[in-house]
């Protein structure tokens, strides 16, 4: 099976000002954040970000605008990162789903 993974980066106020990310690490279903590498289906991983509100980095997915927490200012963004192993013609497809576009 082909396995997908989620990233996802936290800026908050304070590191914005060190022009760094406060916390960083993989995303695995339910929603979980922790420093291990977690693989999961496309489904499992389409659940974990907003499909068709992503743009198209040339090797992975990221979310277009943030997930804010309005209490701390703290901003998450996440990114799908398809298999080494896919095709050409397959991140095409994917493409269209995640940007609902070309």
């Amino acid at each position: 099976m082909v396995k997908f993974r989620v990233t996802y980066e936290v800026v908050t106020p304070e590191s914005a000002e060190h022009g760094d990310a406060d916390e960083r690490g993989f995303v695995s279903p339910g929603n979980w954040h922790h420093d291990d590498v977690a693989e999961m289906s496309l489904r499992e991983a389409c659940g974990l970000v907003s499909p068709r509100s992503m743009e198209d980095c040339g090797r992975w997915f990221s979310e277009i605008g943030e997930r804010l927490d309005y209490q701390t200012g703290a901003a998450e963004t996440r990114s799908l990162h398809p298999p080494k192993t896919i095709t050409a013609a397959s991140y095409g497809r994917l493409r269209r789903v995640m940007c609902g576009r070309d």
